[in-house]
């Protein structure tokens, strides 16, 4: 993963960290990710590097809504429907993070459906 160094993309980046902006969520490619997950391929399975890369990629979309999905939760009242619904997703997207694909192509894909369907979800609720 390569970093841009320049002085003026750290000052950004420190700029955002500090006032708590984060870079908008990009619900397109998250949703084509999951379209490309979630896709119907019969009793055919995916090719090994496919659904490696898609799981990863998944991750690191779950962790990006986690993060606005957090922030959200914090600005509502508590013990509320809606930060109970909240609550309830964000333990869903942990769950589905501390887990493994396990052992095996069947399991991987399976696994990879599992978070391409939370991440669909997720993406869903941030977009209302």
């Amino acid at each position: 993963m390569h970093h841009d160094t320049t002085p003026g993309h750290q000052a950004t980046r420190l700029t955002s960290m500090l006032t708590g902006d984060s870079a908008p969520l990009d619900l397109i490619t998250i949703r084509a990710t999951v379209r490309r997950a979630l896709q119907d391929r019969g009793p055919v399975l995916p090719r090994p590097e496919e659904v490696a890369e898609l799981t990863t990629a998944l991750r690191g979309h779950l962790r990006a809504m986690l993060d606005e999905a957090l922030d959200r939760v914090t600005r509502l009242d508590r013990h509320t429907g809606a930060w109970h619904r909240w609550q309830t997703l964000i333990d869903r997207v942990r769950t589905d993070l501390s887990r493994d694909a396990g052992t095996g192509l069947c399991s991987a894909t399976a696994h990879m459906r599992e978070l391409g369907r939370t991440a669909r979800y997720l993406a869903d609720c941030l977009d209302e």
